[in-house]
């Protein structure tokens, strides 16, 4: 049998570990796993030979700003980002324009990522609409809903009100009634505002420098993310941790977990963010735009977190600005967050080589127990015949630097980590049969991505 591709030599993730196998796809399913001494012959083939073969990364948190903010990312920019580095799935957060509150807004950005995208997605839905507007976009397919525990809205700045709690837990209400997850971004106003307050005081200017270490502390978010607890408990409501990365917000995702009296899964996406220095480098200018931290969490206890099981999975919280958009000088008023899918995957992978978590974790957290959770199992997160060919393909052994000279493809040509040696790197990233990035050459069609959701996964 002639195959589509054929991907040889590799070392191939599989249920019952890694073996060396050679993958026959035909179309664009895993047609066969065969054992090293058979030849297979594919239209296309890569020697894999010294690599490992494992499911396609799946990213739970991005933004891509598709549609209404897309001066900042679209579609197109931010799968082929994703892509380069490893990333076969996405699930972009709501705060775009419009926000996808009612189905309508939703199959607007649904329709954005058919036109646009190169890798499958699922846009998540954002529950402050009707109860009816919530039973609609999870009929169409929404994996989860999330909203922002800040303000309503987006576009926001730091001067906004708080999304008061009442409103949340009606809107955990009406996602319980669907049988879908909720997740939100827990967020004190108190802590924030007092963190102002605090820099005023002291007669400094609201300078990033001055505020942001301070702000999204172990106290804000953890102190909210209890209160979000009871709420999701008393609702009914299968509750998605994320953002848990600060140390009590680890402790109680644990507690929650080991009392087993709620549906719960969590996640960090913290990581890329701290790989990154205080400035990012924007290619087109030359020029490096300063954009400091929020307060530093305790990388030892994620880590721990992750490799314990009390962390299910790992995003990268990938936050494109246009570059004219970060005001160093008004905390109050700029961009924050940054582009980073160009690297999620790359830097992932040096982690195992660092010691942070095993390859066989890596695959849980990044692909497997995404699937699992969101009803998308076997289609993503497994190498099984007759599943979906989507690998991620990896060299543990190459160490490379991240350089100035780099081609990225986020629409923001910035680069965050400028100078961080790497241990590890994805070689090859394939969608469906297709390849998509092979030795960090890219062939992508914008429009091979689909919309994957629980019901076409059976």
């Amino acid at each position: 049998m002639q195959f589509d591709l054929v991907i040889k030599n590799g070392t191939v993730y599989t249920e019952k570990g890694f073996h060396k196998l050679n993958v026959g796809v035909a179309g664009e399913k895993i047609a066969v796993l065969a054992e090293p001494g058979v030849e297979l012959e594919g239209n296309k083939v890569i020697d894999a030979a010294g690599k490992y073969v494992l499911p396609g990364f799946i990213d739970c948190h991005c933004h891509l700003r598709d549609p209404g903010l897309t001066h900042k990312e679209d579609f197109y920019t931010g799968t082929m980002a994703a892509a380069h580095s490893g990333i076969t799935m996405v699930c972009p957060q709501p705060n775009i324009k419009p926000v996808p509150s009612t189905l309508e807004a939703y199959m607007e950005e649904v329709k954005a990522g058919e036109e646009r995208a190169v890798i499958d997605f699922n846009p998540i839905g954002c529950p402050l609409g009707t109860p009816e507007d919530v039973k609609q976009i999870a009929e169409a397919g929404s994996a989860w809903f999330k909203l922002f525990e800040k303000v309503a809205t987006y576009p926001y700045n730091t001067t906004a009100g708080t999304l008061d709690t009442h409103r949340i837990y009606e809107a955990f209400r009406a996602v319980a009634a669907t049988g879908k997850y909720c997740s939100v971004h827990p967020f004190d106003k108190y802590f924030f505002d007092a963190a102002v307050e605090k820099i005023k005081a002291e007669g400094k200017p609201l300078t990033l420098e001055n505020v942001r270490h301070l702000w999204y502390s172990d106290e804000e978010m953890t102190g909210a993310a209890y209160q979000l607890s009871y709420y999701a408990k008393k609702a009914g409501l299968k509750w998605y941790a994320m953002h848990a990365w600060m140390p009590g917000y680890i402790d109680l995702v644990r507690m929650l977990k080991e009392r087993g009296k709620m549906t719960i899964v969590s996640s960090f996406e913290y990581m890329p963010a701290m790989d990154a220095s205080d400035e990012i480098y924007h290619i087109d200018s030359g020029k490096y735009i300063y954009l400091n931290h929020d307060a530093k969490p305790d990388k030892a206890k994620i880590w721990e977190a992750v490799r314990d099981g009390t962390i299910d999975m790992i995003g990268s919280d990938h936050a494109p600005h246009a570059p004219e958009e970060y005001h160093p000088e008004d905390a109050l008023h700029t961009g924050a967050g940054f582009a980073m899918l160009d690297y999620f995957g790359h830097l992932l992978v040096s982690h195992v080589n660092e010691g942070d978590l095993s390859l066989e974790r890596l695959v849980e957290v990044t692909s497997v127990n995404f699937a699992k959770t969101f009803g998308m199992y076997p289609r993503k997160g497994s190498n099984l015949p007759g599943t979906d060919a989507d690998f991620t393909i990896v060299d543990l052994n190459q160490e490379w630097e991240i350089s100035e000279k780099d081609t990225v493809y986020t629409k923001t040509q910035t680069i965050p980590y400028v100078g961080r040696k790497m241990h590890g790197k994805v070689t090859g990233t394939v969608v469906r049969g297709r390849v998509v990035m092979d030795n960090g050459v890219m062939d992508a069609q914008p429009g091979w991505g689909k919309m994957i959701t629980a019901e076409n996964s059976k």
